[in-house]
């Protein structure tokens, strides 16, 4: 999330406005990561999210030692995430200037752009893409799935009739 704010800073040497849905979306990711989700070795697993709250009234059930020690933790978060982006677009960086003027060129690049430009992928596992679109979305549920005719001829037919299974329908029902 913080790709586009992190460019800016390897590419131009200062950050614009331009980048400030990146840090809104990572705050946001932090903050739940935080008091939602437990995720968070400070504060453990424990999560200050209330689901009978509404948003209009708003009560945090923490102190504000702990108020503190969420926003040093998110704040941590998002320095390390954001380091790490940095470091990755510096080492990449030739890879980052190839899509970038590709992107000038055609505003929209699909993951066959992707590819051409800087080869596939270095790991084993599909895209959700592709899993989707291929045989390998299928074993973990992710893909189209197909239905033998054997599968569909046992469907379309029960074993047992409504009657057998002593359910009454409608139309009984009307009658008594």
């Amino acid at each position: 999330a913080l790709g586009g704010r992190a460019a800016e800073e390897v590419v131009f040497g200062k950050i614009s406005t331009g980048a400030q849905n990146d840090l809104e979306r990572i705050t946001k990711m932090a903050y739940g990561m935080v008091t939602i989700y437990g995720m968070n070795e400070k504060l453990g697993n424990v999560s200050y999210y209330d689901s009978q709250q509404s948003d209009y009234n708003f009560s945090k059930p923490y102190s504000e030692a702990t108020a503190q020690t969420i926003d040093e933790e998110v704040r941590n978060i998002i320095e390390h995430a954001y380091k790490r982006t940095k470091a990755l677009l510096v080492e990449k960086r030739e890879a980052l200037e190839l899509i970038a003027k590709e992107l000038l060129d055609k505003e929209i690049l699909f993951q066959s752009d992707v590819d051409r430009l800087i080869g596939k992928r270095p790991f084993n596992k599909p895209t959700n893409y592709q899993a989707y679109t291929t045989d390998t979305g299928r074993a973990n549920g992710t893909g189209p799935i197909e239905v033998d005719e054997e599968t569909k001829e046992k469907a379309s037919h029960t074993d047992e009739s409504a009657e057998d299974k002593g359910v009454t329908t409608v139309e009984e029902n009307k009658d008594k």
